[in-house]
């Protein structure tokens, strides 16, 4: 759980070095140089945020390429009241909103809320395990719906997790919204390495149909920096929608943006691109929304 902090350490760390400098009578003395050997550390981690991979430049994109645009947002179980949520919902135009922590009492609000859209599946929770999926009312992008579900990773694993498979501007996606456990101890930290390593083992098997786009979006409760992560990243052949849009913090929404970590994020084949990403206004939850807009290609005709 250490390994989170990293943009608060490179805070402090610049603040120490500064002021050793300006008070230490030798300039070169072994605290600065430890303290810039940490900063360097803390500095390659999150580096790779702002440099994109190496996919299609978002520079040479049209604004009128195919893009499917997902809204992702943590809602608070223990809050019943989402109107804060569903007034800044109604104000995004996205084609795809995947919510978590959804009560009974939260779903029934936001059906009867959130005019703009449609209600596709949903699993409420009295936990923080209650998951919504919901598309726009309008017609003028369809989504032609395969198959939806709730599914396990790993199979033992009692929070569900929404997966779709949807045509969409002439291409298959796979849908998966993902929620991990939160590292409160070692048995938790140990759990999402579990969670971590079947997601990875998971998405290699729907890759393995190079016909196929897959897009998991949702809670990782984890840092982009954190050891495990970066693994899921290796073994899964995800791309992290982060990269080359920077730190983009997403929890704790009451603290100012400094002293937020970046846990809610989006994974995706290496066949989209992200051409836009970034974090939404506060909605009452202790997380902030994510929006993020992929550049799709017509590789695959969509079934009638």
């Amino acid at each position: 759980m250490m390994e989170h902090p990293r943009v608060q350490y490179l805070l402090i760390l610049l603040i120490g070095l500064f002021v050793n400098l300006l008070t230490s009578k030798k300039r070169v003395n072994i605290w600065n140089f430890l303290c810039a050997i940490a900063l360097l550390i803390n500095f390659i981690f999150i580096l790779p945020l702002f440099i994109p991979p190496n996919q299609t430049s978002t520079q040479n994109l049209s604004t009128s390429a195919q893009t499917i645009r997902v809204i992702h947002a943590t809602l608070d179980s223990k809050k019943p009241d989402v109107t804060k949520a569903i007034e800044y919902l109604n104000q995004q135009k996205t084609d795809i909103l995947f919510l978590l922590e959804v009560t009974p009492q939260s779903l029934r609000q936001l059906k009867k809320g959130l005019t703009n859209y449609r209600l596709i599946a949903a699993q409420p929770k009295y936990t923080s395990h209650g998951i919504a999926w919901f598309v726009p009312q309008e017609k003028t992008k369809p989504i032609q719906l395969k198959t939806v579900g709730f599914i396990s990773l790993p199979k033992d694993n009692h929070r569900p997790l929404l997966k779709a498979q949807i045509y969409y501007r002439g291409r298959e996606i796979v849908l998966l919204c993902f929620h991990v456990i939160s590292p409160r101890n070692a048995k938790t930290v140990a759990y999402q390495k579990v969670e971590f390593a079947a997601l990875a083992n998971w998405s290699q098997k729907i890759l393995q149909n190079n016909k196929k786009d897959l897009i998991v979006i949702g809670d990782f409760n984890s840092t982009p920096w954190y050891q495990p992560f970066s693994q899921l990243l290796s073994k899964s052949g995800l791309v992290n929608s982060q990269r080359g849009f920077g730190i983009q913090t997403t929890w704790h929404s009451a603290f100012p943006p400094i002293l937020r970590i970046p846990i809610d994020t989006c994974l995706h084949s290496k066949s989209l691109t992200t051409i836009r990403r970034f974090v939404g206004s506060n909605i009452g939850s202790d997380h902030l929304p994510l929006f993020v807009e992929l550049k799709l290609g017509s590789r695959l005709k969509a079934k009638n």
